[in-house]
């Protein structure tokens, strides 16, 4: 049985800006959400319990050495956060690898979740990542998974996960806060039923390589009343927040968002990933939605963190 590839854009401008535009970085204060009301959560995650999966599915966490200063791009933290999250939904394994899977790996997983700066990785195991997702490997790429060097490699990468970064002069990254809305498609499956904006403080990259498969469903963007297509088109839009791609039989989920550590504490994130995975391996969410709840719901039924979690020492392993 085939594994799904968990996979999960925004600069800001120093320029003087018109009071639409998003706000430059140093004017971001940085720092979680507020927490939520479970009740309100609920809403949005709706009925899960009794929920089960159709199928064994066996997921591949793939990680790197942590790259950032504490409280960001922690590639160790955050898998040792979600793996016994996901191991405790019944019917879910989970194996980990680090910088790059074997082929023994990928043949036996159903999901890959990708949360790493990617390594440069030789022409046989693009042959096996790219085996992989079209025959019906699922993957979710996360914040920079889809930054790979040399820039050589970036086209071939993109023919994997969909979108890729084409180097810094091309591609864009930044920084946004609670007052610039995050977009979602709601009329695709991933994200039906759910809020056309939520907030949070974060970062993202865009203008980067995108297939022709690639459909956008997540963008940040000034406040707006108009519909998500045309957000979509604005001059200060920043796109590829969050995209779906196929691939022969295979699907990807991809989100550039993730940089905070805090943001995975979030439940309106949780929920993003969870609508992804289920999504790339082509399952309800339902039985994926505890994991929105899990470690941080309070004793007085509120969702989330109010720690910024800055102080964090990265590790390499």
């Amino acid at each position: 049985m085939k594994k799904l590839f968990i996979l999960l854009t925004v600069i800001a401008s120093g320029s003087a800006l018109m009071a639409e535009s998003i706000a430059p970085s140093s004017a971001l204060v940085v720092g979680p959400s507020e927490p939520m009301p479970k009740a309100e959560v609920l809403k949005l995650t709706g009925s899960f319990e009794g929920a089960k999966l159709s199928r064994d599915i066996n997921i591949l966490w793939l990680y790197g050495p942590e790259d950032h200063g504490g409280g960001s791009h922690d590639y160790i933290r955050i898998k040792e956060l979600f793996v016994p999250l996901l191991e405790a939904i019944p019917r879910v394994s989970v194996d980990e690898a680090f910088n790059f899977p074997s082929k023994a790996q990928f043949d036996k997983a159903d999901l890959l979740i990708q949360f790493l700066h990617m390594p440069e990785i030789s022409d046989e195991q693009y042959k096996t990542y790219q085996a992989f997702v079209d025959g019906g490997g699922g993957v979710v790429s996360i914040h920079e998974s889809v930054i790979m060097r040399p820039l050589a490699s970036a086209e071939k990468y993109a023919d994997c996960i969909g979108c890729s970064w084409k180097g810094n002069k091309s591609s864009t990254w930044g920084k946004f806060g609670h007052d610039t809305p995050l977009y979602l498609k709601t009329d695709h499956e991933v994200f039906a039923g759910l809020p056309e904006s939520i907030k949070l403080s974060d970062e993202s990259y865009w203008n980067m390589i995108q297939r022709d498969s690639v459909e956008v469903i997540g963008v940040i963007a000034p406040q707006s009343e108009k519909a998500f297509s045309e957000i979509e088109k604005g001059k200060d839009a920043r796109g590829q927040a969050f995209w779906t791609y196929t691939s022969g039989k295979g699907r990807a989920f991809g989100t550039t968002t993730g940089h905070y550590t805090y943001t995975y504490h979030d439940p309106l994130y949780r929920i993003l990933l969870m609508r992804g995975i289920a999504w790339a391996v082509k399952e309800k969410p339902a039985p994926f939605m505890p994991i929105v709840f899990a470690g941080i719901t309070d004793d007085k039924g509120l969702v989330g963190t109010k720690d910024s979690m800055m102080n964090y020492k990265n590790r390499k392993k």
